[in-house]
C-alpha cells in the first residue's frame, strides 16, 4: 500500500506543470521582411547608411526629422543603430524591430547618402503602405507583451515614395 501511495504521489508531482506561473515574457516590438527591388540598388557612393525607421509623427518636415532623431525620448527610432545599416545589396532582408512601446504612424526605410545626418542627406526609399495612388502609410501599433510580424514591404531606389519633407 506505501509503495502504491508513493507511486502516485510521484506521479502527481511528475505531471504538474508550473500552475499559475506567468507566460513567458514576449519583447514588445515587430518585424518582416524587407524586399529589394532588382536592379535599383544605387551605386556604392551614394549610400552610407540603410535604416529601417518608425515614426510617431506624420507627416514629418525637416525639423520633425531632426528633432525626431534627437529629442528625449526621441520619436523617431532607427533599426539596427544610427551607427550601423541595414545590409547593402541584398534581395532581403529579414528584421526585428523592438521600439517603445507606441503608435508609430510612418514606418519605412530611409537612405542616408551623405556623412552628416540631415534632412538634405536623407531620403525615403520604402514604406509599410496601402497600394493607393500615393501610397498612404499604414500604422504599426506596438503593445506591451506582443510582437507583431509579417510588416513587410518593397523598398525601389528608382521609384521612392512620395517624401515626406
Amino acid at each position: 500500500m506505501k509503495s502504491l501511495s508513493l507511486l502516485i504521489i510521484a506521479m502527481f508531482l511528475v505531471s504538474c506543470d508550473h500552475g499559475l506561473a506567468p507566460p513567458p515574457s514576449v519583447e514588445p516590438g515587430f518585424g518582416g521582411t524587407l524586399y529589394f527591388e532588382k536592379g535599383t540598388w544605387p551605386s556604392p557612393d551614394s549610400l552610407n547608411s540603410l535604416w529601417l525607421f518608425a515614426s510617431q509623427v506624420y507627416p514629418l518636415d525637416s525639423v520633425k526629422v531632426v528633432q525626431g532623431l534627437i529629442s528625449n525620448p526621441p520619436t523617431i527610432y532607427l533599426y539596427p543603430a544610427s551607427d550601423k545599416s541595414l545590409p547593402f545589396n541584398v534581395d532581403s532582408v529579414s528584421y526585428s524591430f523592438s521600439p517603445p512601446v507606441a503608435t508609430y504612424k510612418y514606418v519605412g526605410v530611409i537612405q542616408r547618402f551623405a556623412n552628416d545626418i540631415n534632412v538634405h542627406s536623407l531620403r525615403v526609399v520604402g514604406v509599410y503602405a496601402t497600394n493607393d495612388t500615393p501610397p498612404l502609410p499604414i500604422p504599426v501599433i506596438v503593445n506591451e507583451g506582443v510582437f507583431t510580424p509579417g510588416i513587410s514591404f518593397r523598398v525601389n531606389f528608382y521609384k521612392p515614395p512620395p517624401q515626406p519633407f
